[in-house]
């Protein structure tokens, strides 16, 4: 099982996840699949009905009960623009569709290789001097 995404918006800081159960309710609410969904908000020809049921449905799929899970969402909605539901909609939504980052930002990175000197001219430069030579004609 994949992990839940925690993410902090409009209602609060929560856990969402899309298992195969919300995906299902996610598409009959919303009449596309998630990654049409996804690319639909992206282009931001999203309806209201496509942020709040896909923020919805990763509630339910975190954990919260159906009840629990529209309370809060529509609390939300009631108190905040539309548009503050965008990021996370896309959010939960591409966590279902490509899992969680590989290399999430503070980890540490692979090393980098050290770069190659054999190409480095007697001055130091690895860029050839074109200062000496003659113009093309």
């Amino acid at each position: 099982m994949m992990e839940a995404l925690v993410l902090i918006w409009p209602g609060g800081e929560h856990a969402f996840r899309l298992p195969l159960a919300q995906l299902e309710l996610l598409q009959q609410k919303t009449e596309a699949g998630p990654e049409f969904l996804l690319n639909r908000i992206n282009l931001g020809q999203w309806a209201a009905t496509d942020l709040f049921e896909t923020v919805r449905a990763g509630l339910i799929g975190g954990g919260l009960s159906a009840v629990e899970a529209q309370a809060r969402v529509v609390a939300a909605f009631e108190r905040h623009p539309l548009i503050e539901f965008k990021v996370p909609a896309q959010a939960i939504l591409g966590h279902a569709l490509y899992g969680p980052p590989d290399d999430p930002v503070g980890e540490p990175g692979p090393v980098t290789p050290t770069p190659d000197n054999s190409e480095k001219t007697d001055s130091g430069s690895s860029a050839p001097s074109t200062a000496s030579q003659p113009p093309l004609a």
